[in-house]
């Protein structure tokens, strides 16, 4: 059986998990992938716990790029790809002569895929990029404020802008092979860390620029206290009579009677101030329910609870995993998300289940390991250059042209939708009459912030007329997103094999919660519980959750905080899947001329986002957990606090100093730092010694021990947290300050996200202009190669879709009059 990418040459020059992640799941698709090494120094980010996997399927080649020879031989090599992918900072691609102008002037052919830290422009360009840096200078740190028995920013554990960032070179090398098909010429895909943080920003941002229309609805959007607040009941933590625990996630109104049904406290439906549309109670009357409903689940072990769960298959739970325990999970291991090797090694299967074109997943490449390509297949590399474009590159949007129809709700797959339009793709949204549940939520910030870009179809899809209407939009589309659960597409007569009948070529990709396979299938989720059940919570709590069984008191403590930490990054996790997924099948179809159906769910796609960890073999190191004081991982990549205001003197306003109290001080001003290597140590040791501080000495800093930390700490505490960002950054040193804007506003008033131009004007069809989202990828160094546009209105195109897909207008007004069309008001 082919492959989606069999024949794709991709050369690599990168380092680090980002670009690493992405050139394994396209040599996992059978892109042949060709790493360089430099001769005679090691690789720090080979020593990675999960580099095994991330380094699978690809051969490597020693070049020493000083010498000249060898360097010719990299132009050969050049030559005879079909991509360059490369995550050096920009003033040693511009050193070299890789950055794309020069480039491209000698390989016209070659896209160049660009993965950076902050970005390739703007202040921070040439800062050493690592996700904790990027988080913590993005306010991502900020959200986790009040898990931990302190206050201020808290390390933001798990890699999502590594995973975001991956997906994005992934799928813009795919957009760029898609198009290259029509002209042979190469493209400029740019992505970073930092653009990796935009996904999980799922509206405040928006609702922040309308502050007179959500005047009581931002604060709770945005994670600004030092105290979380207590879950919503459908979003709930709990703890079971055996001491695990557990998470609920009921978000709609059947699932949560679901929920009271099988733990048995479904007479709170008869109360007559239960409000079982918003699943609130007064004050007082929800406080005791709750209390009622935690002691209810402290009856009994998790796994009964677990047993009841699948059984009845429609309520939202599941149990909270490390990451080492979800490796075993009976539905990752269902749906081949994990697959075991020859030696036993336990890795990351595919990212996507392709019905024509699947993954191979390669051996696991183990520490002393050989992979070096062989010679001939480095001559058959060399002996064939790609050949000249025939004409240059359009330098339009990618996907103009692909047209998606997406059946689906809530946040994951709209916003992987959403993800292709920014990448010019004409997307159709298709809505039940009234709407996706999720424009009613939240005042439809969230709605706004996963949709934009597209054209909404609302239709009553139970009735003939409905079906018939979508089946007609659906018969030229080239690809079809839903997340109905299995045996919905088949009852609504949009299930693959229908809609292959009318439609051979369509990329039929569907996203389910737990995947098609395992105990799972059937049931419904939402985002918290990939959260809990991947790993990413209990990684975020430093694995620290207490067993013995907690009163109440301390269980509304535990559970605001699990709450807090299982914040809603599952979803972008799987939207970002789901967009690298539907461009494998485009890119598929093209070199074969075949539509193929697509599986992806939300564990496996979780599953990814905790890759660092979702891997097993003997002496793997053990993921390093944050400090009990949500810190960080130790003293050269953590969190640390400052003196307030910028003096050197370490001196606010007034002479009071604040900060450095060894991270216990509440709020106040912090910085990241990140120096793992030894060569940034040394910077580190010479900015500061320069500036007239005294430095911690090179052995200190390198044993990496309490004493490191304490001169660390007493370091910047001489200081306020500018003060070190301007000093360090300046000389390429991540260290950033932790204390800035709430990512609502960081967007918006940050000069790396200006310079990037990682926000964009777009309008609100009710709420007028506003600045949303950019694209997660940049072409040919230009954001507005796309223009990207707001959300719609539920039908606001009805009659334009229906009229493209061959309606009259007095069929489309018989369709309105019979309510078969349904459209929201202005």
């Amino acid at each position: 059986m082919s492959q989606a990418l069999d024949g794709v040459r991709i050369l690599d020059l990168s380092r680090g998990p980002a670009a690493g992640l992405a050139g394994m799941i396209l040599a996992d698709f059978g892109a042949r992938v060709l790493c360089v090494t430099q001769p005679g120094t090691e690789d720090q980010f080979t020593r990675l716990g999960a580099a095994p996997m991330w380094r699978r399927g690809k051969a490597t080649l020693p070049l020493d790029l000083d010498d000249e020879e060898q360097r010719a031989r990299l132009e050969q090599l050049c030559a005879g790809a079909d991509v360059l992918l490369c995550s050096w900072r920009s003033a040693s691609l511009r050193r070299r002569g890789l950055d794309f102008e020069s480039l491209h002037s000698r390989h016209p052919h070659l896209t160049l895929c660009h993965v950076s830290g902050f970005g390739s422009r703007g202040p921070l360009a040439d800062v050493a990029g690592y996700e904790h840096a990027v988080a913590a200078y993005s306010g991502r740190m900020r959200n986790f404020a009040g898990t931990v028995d302190r206050g201020g920013p808290v390390f933001s554990a798990l890699q999502v802008g590594v995973h975001a960032c991956a997906q994005a070179a992934a799928t813009g090398i795919l957009a760029a092979l898609l198009e290259r098909a029509g002209s042979g010429s190469g493209r400029l895909v740019e992505t970073s860390l930092l653009q990796g943080m935009l996904p999980y920003e799922q509206g405040p941002m928006l609702g922040a620029q309308f502050p007179d229309k959500f005047p009581n609805l931002l604060p709770a959007l945005q994670a600004d206290s030092e105290e979380p607040p207590m879950p919503s009941l459908f979003y709930h933590p709990a703890q079971a009579g055996d001491g695990r625990w557990m998470q609920f996630g009921n978000l709609l109104p059947h699932l949560f009677d679901n929920f009271l049904i099988v733990t048995g406290l479904i007479d709170i439906v008869a109360d007559p101030d239960f409000d079982a549309k918003q699943l609130r109670l007064p004050a007082a009357k929800q406080e005791a329910f709750r209390q009622r409903m935690l002691a209810r689940i402290q009856e009994r072990p998790a796994a009964d609870w677990m047993t009841e769960l699948i059984a009845d298959g429609g309520v939202v739970g599941t149990t909270y995993q490390s990451t080492q325990q979800a490796l075993q999970d009976p539905d990752i291991v269902a749906n081949g998300h994990v697959v075991t090797d020859a030696a036993g090694v336990k890795q990351l299967g595919p990212l996507a289940r392709l019905s024509k074109t699947p993954a191979r997943i390669p051996p696991a490449l183990l520490p002393g390991s050989s992979a070096e390509i062989s010679a001939d297949a480095l001559r058959v590399w060399l002996e064939s250059p790609r050949a000249a474009p025939s004409r240059p590159a359009r330098q339009t949007p990618p996907l103009q042209g692909i047209r998606v129809v997406e059946l689906a709700t809530i946040i994951a797959a709209p916003m992987g939708a959403a993800l292709l339009a920014d990448l010019g793709a004409d997307v159709t949204k298709v809505e039940q009459v009234g709407g996706d549940p999720f424009r009613s939520m939240g005042a439809g910030i969230g709605s706004a912030r996963v949709n934009p870009g597209k054209r909404s179809l609302s239709v009553d899809m139970k009735t003939e007329a409905g079906k018939a209407a979508v089946l007609a939009v659906i018969k030229d589309a080239d690809v079809v997103i839903h997340n109905f659960r299995p045996g919905v597409p088949e009852r609504l007569g949009i299930s693959y094999a229908d809609v292959a009948a009318l439609n051979p070529g369509v990329i039929y990709l569907q996203s389910n919660g737990y995947g098609p396979d395992g105990p799972g299938a059937q049931r419904p989720s939402t985002h918290p519980i990939p959260g809990a059940a991947m790993g990413g919570v209990v990684y975020q709590m430093g694995e620290r959750l207490p067993a013995d069984l907690q009163d109440f008191d301390q269980l509304c403590l535990w559970t605001r905080r699990l709450m807090r930490a299982n914040e809603v990054n599952p979803d972008p996790n799987t939207a970002m899947v789901i967009a690298t997924s539907v461009m494998l099948g485009l890119v598929a179809r093209q070199r074969n001329g075949s539509g193929q159906q697509i599986f992806v769910d939300m564990f496996g796609a979780n599953a990814y986002a905790n890759h660092d960890d979702f891997l097993s073999y003997a002496d793997k190191p053990p993921r390093p957990l944050p400090d009990a004081q949500g810190l960080g991982l130790n003293p050269l990549y953590r969190l640390y606090p400052c003196a307030r205001g910028n003096r050197a003197s370490g001196t606010g306003p007034g002479g009071k100093r604040d900060g450095g109290n060894g991270g216990k001080n509440t709020g106040g001003a912090w910085v990241f730092l990140a120096i793992p290597q030894a060569h940034e140590q040394q910077t580190f040791i010479n900015a500061v010694t320069a500036a007239g501080h005294q430095a911690p000495g090179a052995d200190i800093l390198a044993a990496a021990d309490a004493r490191a930390e304490q001169a660390l700490a007493e370091l910047f505490a001489a200081a306020g947290a500018a003060y070190w960002q301007d000093l360090l950054t300046a000389r390429g040193i991540a260290c950033v300050r932790a204390d800035g804007p709430l990512p609502s506003d960081f967007w918006l008033t940050d000069p790396q996200s200006g310079a990037m131009a990682l926000t964009t004007e777009a309008r609100h069809p009710q709420w007028g202009s506003y600045r949303r989202h950019g694209p997660m990828q940049i072409f040919d160094g230009a954001a507005n190669t796309i223009t990207l546009k707001g959300p719609p209105l539920a039908g606001q195109h009805n009659r334009e879709l229906l009229a493209e897909a061959g309606y009259s207008n007095a069929e489309i007004d018989r369709l309105q009059a019979d309510g078969v069309l349904w459209q929201a008001g202005p």
